[in-house]
């Protein structure tokens, strides 16, 4: 599978400015390793042929010279001659095509130092386009294609959010004229679009309680970009506190800020949700999230993961701290971090009693009318090899010190397309 994506390079970088950082000012042979390493970060190592050719005019592969470098000598030392049995490296020149812009070559060294891709973009003129998997390109060259500036989109007539939660302008709006981003006023969590539309679930190759892959029809909705916080929990508690009503308990009350909430039973994680408008999100809703519109295995690909440091299921950090872990529209941690409870029951054969009879495409499916488990809910993230698939059952009066979770917001006066 290919996934082609916009990568920002601000205009001070790019080669032919004066005062371009060291780190861009170096060797041109690090290009392709460098690139590489930054594709696997976005798509991973994987990548077949693709079946046609971009639409997007390219423009053809840059050569770029190659030269030796003699390693700086201290002024208060002589040089020191090169060691027996190694000799030194032979300068390779290699002339720039005529008629070569320069303001498209650039040289990366410094390969280890860390990348950021960000998803929002300064300016339209500073995007392009970079494919792998092309027949004929190997790893030290990439493909640039010019990106046509995506016209201004505008609200949609008509349409208005529930009490509580405000549109972000600055993030921009969908083709359908819903806000990108919003924000709920009661905590401050900022979320996500989700167009609606058919998604998979599932899988046929994993686990027997994953089994099988199954095909729902999910409406558009609003996610919290990041799980709740202690801060943001904290809020809730005070308001149950000033009211005199049970105040919920927590494992991390006195965790760092942006930490997730953890050690909050099923029940609380819903009371939380409603109080500030919203709800947990169904098993189809995580996973149509995590997934993307393409129904990847994980929010960044189908590859392996590439952490800039150890990460395992059980890793507990902030909040957006892997940048890796960003779903298609832009929602962290839904694959590592903590566990999240959704408001679905538990059951072994929940896709399985999905399908039914009828053969229809479920719309909204909520879960099992019936758990497998006594007083069980689905937790989900956190696979073995990070797969959105990944589910189990944990018991709804028990607070876990892995398990967190995350709110949605249902919107009632909005229709997306089904292919979005």
């Amino acid at each position: 599978m290919r996934r082609i994506d916009t990568l920002w390079i601000p205009a001070p970088l790019r080669s032919g400015a004066a005062s371009a950082p060291r780190f861009l000012q170096s060797r041109a042979y690090t290009l392709g390793l460098a690139l590489v390493m930054s594709l696997g970060l976005i798509t991973g190592c994987g990548g077949g042929s693709p079946k046609e050719q971009p639409k997007n005019k390219l423009i053809p592969p840059v050569v770029v010279a190659n030269p030796s470098v003699a390693p700086a000598t201290p002024k208060s030392e002589s040089p020191k001659p090169a060691k027996p049995g190694k000799a030194l490296a032979t300068a390779k020149v290699v002339q720039l095509p005529p008629g070569t812009d320069p303001n498209s070559v650039f040289d990366i060294s410094a390969i280890n130092q860390p990348m950021e891709v960000g998803p929002r973009i300064a300016n339209p003129l500073e995007q392009f386009i970079v494919e792998a998997g092309r027949p004929g390109v190997d790893s030290t060259q990439m493909i640039v294609a010019a990106v046509e500036p995506v016209a201004k989109q505008t609200p949609k007539a008509g349409f208005t959010l529930p009490a509580g939660f405000v549109p972000l302008p600055d993030a921009g709006y969908s083709p359908d004229g819903l806000p990108l981003r919003i924000r709920c006023e009661k905590v401050g969590s900022v979320l996500a679009l989700v167009p609606g539309g058919v998604a998979r679930i599932g899988t046929n190759a994993g686990p027997s309680e994953c089994q099988p892959e199954i095909s729902v029809h999910v409406d558009t909705f609003y996610m919290e970009v990041f799980e709740v916080t202690v801060p943001q929990f904290e809020i809730y508690r005070q308001d149950q506190k000033e009211k005199k009503k049970p105040v919920p308990t927590t494992l991390n009350p006195a965790a760092p800020p942006r930490h997730p909430v953890l050690g909050v039973a099923w029940g609380n994680a819903q009371f939380y949700a409603r109080w500030a408008g919203m709800d947990l999100p169904t098993e189809a809703q995580f996973e149509k999230a995590a997934r993307g519109p393409n129904n990847l295995r994980t929010p960044w690909g189908d590859s392996r993961a590439i952490w800039p440091n150890n990460r395992t299921p059980e890793t507990l950090t902030i909040v957006g701290a892997y940048a890796g872990d960003m779903s298609p529209y832009g929602i962290y941690d839904l694959a590592g971090n903590a566990r999240e409870w959704c408001s679905d029951q538990y059951s072994d054969h929940a896709h399985r009693e999905a399908i039914g009879t009828s053969g229809q495409v479920p719309h909204n499916w909520s879960g099992p009318k019936k758990a497998s488990m006594a007083n069980a809910r689905l937790v989900k993230g956190n696979g073995p090899d990070w797969s959105a698939w990944h589910r189990q059952g944990r018991e709804v009066g028990k607070g876990y010190p892995d398990v967190g979770f995350r709110c949605v917001l249902h919107i009632a006066n909005a229709e997306s397309k089904a292919g979005d």
